[in-house]
């Protein structure tokens, strides 16, 4: 009686043991195959809002598009999913399907009506509105269609690769070297210095106790867009000698910035996302001008930019002049060790 009562015993433990291994793995069926029809129900609710969007552009915003393409260009549009979008739906599928495989019947994940009538929430709810975050991560990303990348694109392409590489002995490098023997002093920086402080605002003569005004280098005249246009960069002469010398710079500051800042004091032009966005705006240019001179073999080497705060950690201004002191002491001390090494 006893070894028969001890048999029951395990024989029940081992039901009770084999009974929540089955209902844990069928809710773990469940929750998967809800999910799937979940997925399937947000994705058929995503492609119906964008067949509805398609339409009002149809009809609505027809003048944007070109006649004859007008339908496949909304439809291109419309249906254009992000890389993020695309693996979901692959995850999604390949899930559904090994469940299919599974268990022989498809309609498991088949979204049913119950499901379906949860659509228009998210119709509701996926149209919510933007948050400043959003437009943060937007003004991020490389599409070149924001604000930042517009201005840096065309200082780039405007003035930065037309007055600056060599075409007939006129470049910044060679304008220098002229200026250099004309006046027998010492370029700091053999390139144009352009300034790219956080508040955006440079003076017409910049505002500096270190620095001052001196004679310009020689003019540069390009044609474009049907007019002879000049190009002009002021010198200024460092009044603290580095290393026995008095350096002199090509410097200005970034006329796209400048007239942002413009553009943000003029309730003509403001809008609160640009005083909120302001300093992504201005970190996404620096970022997307140095970019596109380090990537052009004809401006890499013809452009320094200084990127900084306009004030210290104890809010006192940062003169320009302790900038281009610095960079020339940490220049020195790179030659010096490069000297040291070839010794």
């Amino acid at each position: 009686m006893a070894i028969s009562s001890e048999i029951d015993e395990k024989g029940h433990v081992q039901t009770v043991k084999g009974g929540k291994c089955f209902y844990l793995k069928k809710m773990i069926a469940d929750y998967i195959d809800t999910a799937v029809r979940i997925g399937a129900t947000v994705f058929l609710a995503d492609f119906l809002k964008r067949l509805y969007l398609c339409g009002v552009e149809y009809w609505r915003y027809f003048n944007y598009y070109v006649p004859e393409d007008r339908l496949w260009t909304i439809l291109r549009r419309g249906y254009a999913y992000g890389n993020k979008s695309v693996y979901l739906m692959m995850v999604f599928l390949l899930v559904g399907f090994s469940r299919t495989s599974m268990t022989g019947d498809f309609r498991i994940i088949v979204p049913t009506a119950t499901f379906l009538l949860y659509m228009p929430l998210y119709w509701m709810f996926s149209d919510l509105g933007h948050s400043t975050l959003t437009y943060s991560k937007w003004i991020r990303e490389p599409h070149g269609l924001d604000y930042a990348e517009g201005m840096a694109s065309n200082y780039f392409h405007g003035y930065i690769k037309l007055a600056l590489p060599e075409l007939k002995d006129d470049g910044i490098k060679h304008r220098i070297a002229v200026y250099e023997d004309k006046n027998n002093v010492t370029f700091g920086i053999d390139r144009l210095v352009i300034l790219i402080p956080d508040e955006m605002w440079v003076k017409r003569v910049l505002d500096s106790k270190l620095l001052e005004k001196v004679e310009p280098l020689e003019t540069r005249f390009i044609k474009r867009a049907g007019v002879d246009r000049p190009f002009k960069h002021d010198v200024y002469r460092l009044t603290r000698q580095v290393n026995g010398r008095n350096y002199y710079f090509a410097i200005e500051g970034a006329t796209p910035m400048l007239s942002f800042y413009d553009a943000m004091q003029s309730n003509l032009s403001a809008t609160w996302q640009m005083r909120e966005l302001k300093r992504e705006i201005w970190l996404k240019f620096a970022k997307h001008l140095k970019e596109l001179i380090a990537k052009c073999p004809e401006t890499r080497n013809e452009v320094h930019l200084i990127v900084y705060s306009s004030h210290d950690n104890h809010g006192n201004l940062v003169d320009v002049g302790d900038k281009l002191i610095d960079h020339m002491r940490s220049k020195t001390e790179t030659i010096y060790k490069l000297e040291n090494k070839e010794i």
